[in-house]
């Protein structure tokens, strides 16, 4: 009687096993692809930035390189450059269009990288900073929405980040095409900012004062080398 109570509670526990291989080995499996891209995605980055944290307070041009190499390849800046134009997309020229991509990704990946200085000059990355949440809903056509939380070092309130991605047919990739940080939209917040130039001064004017801009930051971190280098 005892042997037969053991074994069928070993079978009952080898059941258990299987069935908890087999549940982890689905849910791996049913994660949807831009989630599991989001997560890969970060997870990468923030390897590559803890590898070379010295290196890039050295010289920022490396986080430059890093992002380019890492991130922007995930990001469809055609895509978000017609959203945060709007209505202006259709009435801008081919050449003013594809003018406005390359500085407005100028102007993100400057941004980014100046941001991230900023953190690594009082802060330590982690791999906990960024965790992802369950994706919820179901993927609506070419559309999907990965939901993240952003974790201070200084131990402050998560902050809520969420990436709305899109399937391009033609390439097959799913890729990043705005950003909400707080309920507040990456795509929105340059839309509302450009359209008041625009109204203003025009669409080149709005082209001049992105290249100021970009080579305004360009200048800025140049002079942030030199000074770390004198140090």
């Amino acid at each position: 009687m005892f042997n037969l109570s053991r074994r069928i509670t070993l079978i009952f526990l080898q059941m258990i096993f299987i069935n908890i291989v087999l549940l982890s080995i689905s849910y791996a499996d049913s994660i949807p692809v831009p989630q599991k891209l989001m997560e890969e995605t970060s997870a990468q980055m923030i390897k590559e930035f803890m590898a070379n944290t010295e290196a890039i307070k050295a010289d920022p041009h490396i986080a430059h390189k890093l992002i380019n190499d890492n991130l922007v390849p995930k990001i469809n800046f055609p895509l978000m450059s017609r959203w945060v134009l709007g209505k202006n997309w259709r009435k801008a020229t081919p050449a003013q269009q594809q003018e406005f991509i390359k500085e407005f990704q100028s102007l993100v990946v400057e941004f980014y990288s100046k941001a991230l200085l900023q953190f690594l000059e009082d802060n330590k990355l982690h791999e906990d900073l960024i965790k992802f949440m369950p994706f919820r809903g179901k993927i609506k056509d070419k559309y999907a929405t990965v939901r993240s939380q952003v974790y201070p070092p200084s131990g402050a309130q998560p902050v809520r980040v969420n990436y709305d991605l899109y399937h391009s047919k033609k390439s097959g990739l799913w890729q990043v095409y705005d950003v909400t940080i707080e309920g507040i939209s990456l795509v929105t917040t340059y839309r509302s900012s450009f359209k008041q130039i625009i109204s203003q001064k025009g669409m080149d004017a709005l082209l001049a004062e992105l290249k100021d801009k970009n080579s305004a930051l360009n200048s800025s971190e140049n002079t942030a080398q030199l000074i770390t280098k004198e140090k």
